[in-house]
């Protein structure tokens, strides 16, 4: 039964992946399907309140990229890459970290990669160093955001170990950040010479426009609408630690609280509103972005392949759970198996949606859970992750590739010091106290 349902995850998975789109979704309601006529398995309950959560963060983002915040902070990106362009390899994957921690989601990166590719290219320097480790970063940036899908999940998992929001932040954001500098030291040790049979590209340096000038509807609405979303997701923040912000009413005599699952949906399609408002921003035009776009095939593909991941772990707990305390007993170890699950699901979110629960039965520390959470990251083992397929089509010097035994790709090294790093860090933090 443990083989047949991995099988089908993996082909649900590996389908998906090189079909994109929504076809995530599709075939994971086929997986589940198949679950229950071929190995007579109960299905897992479908992830509403996850989708209610991306939903509004998407929205709130589809405004600002119609009011011309999301073209404001990649062209400030550009500006800053650019303005240092042979120290690339360093600036590159840190750039690329805060747009998509402001952004909430790591396909923002599709947007700055191109630039990225160009200007190695003009200074002599082998795109893949700077591409690679910018597709790592845009993965660690997502994880660390407070609006992205992945925080969503895995706040509300731990928030029920009494865990908070700002206690995953101190966690998670220095040991990303820490992680993905190792990584780029790493990195910028190894030959950064163009290929062989590759020249660099010689231009004349042109003096960079002001972004502010470049956007169509001007400075003042992008400024305001990054403003209204950072505000927005700092409202998040604080109404989930603090419950003395939480709405709160009188219910048979006794005062209730503003659930936290409702708190992110409600301050974010608030956001959303306000930002529609001030900026006079024509509806339509929002759900016409790319952001939008994305963002709502993001959210229905995890509808179907969180649904099929869960329902896999599910049918199969009692299976996993004596593999895991046979063979990987320590409570460490359980990072291990998050790097393993994400790079079969190949989505960070959904494998802390399916996985994290299997270490709660377990009886792991959530502390521990938390400290390697940046093992879930490693959708990047198996080259089929859309940001990766990017890079390497955007490289015409061909040095970003899928090697000739495909695990031997670009971007396995970046990725796998970036999270045994981050981990590192993480467990040094919470024994340190910082949790």
């Amino acid at each position: 039964m443990l083989l047949i349902g991995l099988s089908i995850l993996l082909l649900a998975s590996f389908l998906g992946s090189r079909l994109q789109g929504i076809s995530l979704s599709m075939l994971g309601g086929l997986g589940v399907w198949l679950f229950m006529l071929v190995l007579n398995a109960t299905p897992a309950d479908p992830p509403f309140q996850i989708m209610l959560c991306i939903a509004a963060v998407v929205a709130a983002v589809g405004t600002i990229e119609a009011a011309g915040g999301l073209n404001y902070l990649v062209q400030l990106a550009e500006l800053c890459i650019r303005k240092h362009p042979r120290s690339i390899i360093y600036i590159s994957p840190m750039v690329t970290y805060a747009i998509t921690f402001l952004g909430g989601t790591n396909h923002i990166a599709y947007s700055i990669l191109p630039v990225i590719s160009e200007v190695s290219k003009e200074v002599g320097i082998r795109p893949e160093r700077p591409l690679s480790l910018s597709v790592i970063a845009a993965l660690h940036g997502a994880l660390a955001s407070p609006i992205s899908s992945i925080m969503v999940i895995l706040s509300g998992i731990l928030r029920v170990s009494g865990i908070e929001m700002v206690s995953i932040f101190k966690i998670i954001i220095p040991s990303t950040v820490g992680g993905l500098l190792m990584a780029t030291f790493v990195t910028s040790l190894l030959r950064k010479t163009m290929p062989k049979g590759a020249t660099a590209t010689e231009q004349a340096t042109t003096a960079m426009a002001d972004p502010l000038t470049l956007l169509p509807r001007g400075a003042r609405v992008a400024k305001l609408s990054i403003v209204c979303f950072l505000l927005g997701s700092l409202a998040t923040v604080l109404i989930d630690a603090l419950p003395s912000l939480r709405p709160c009413w009188e219910f048979n005599g006794a005062t209730v609280l503003l659930p936290s699952g409702y708190i992110m949906p409600i301050v974010m399609l608030s956001t959303a509103a306000s930002i529609m408002l001030l900026c006079r921003i024509a509806p339509n035009a929002i759900t016409q972005g790319k952001a939008f776009t994305a963002g709502v095939q993001g959210m229905f593909s995890i509808l179907g392949i969180a649904w099929l991941s869960s329902t896999f772990v599910e049918s199969n707990q009692l299976v996993l759970l004596q593999f895991i305390e046979t063979y990987l007993s320590k409570p460490w170890q359980f990072s291990i198996v998050l790097l393993f699950m994400s790079s079969i699901i190949g989505s960070s979110a959904t494998t802390v949606k399916a996985i994290f629960p299997l270490g709660i039965a377990l009886g792991i520390p959530p502390k521990i859970l938390l400290a390697s959470a940046a093992a879930v990251n490693g959708v990047f083992i198996i080259p089929i992750y859309p940001t990766m397929l990017a890079a390497i089509h955007l490289d015409t010097t061909g040095s970003t590739r899928i090697g000739k035994f495909v695990f031997n790709h670009s971007f396995m090294l970046p990725g796998l010091v970036s999270i045994a790093g981050a981990i590192g860090i993480g467990f040094f933090l919470v024994y340190i106290g910082g949790l």
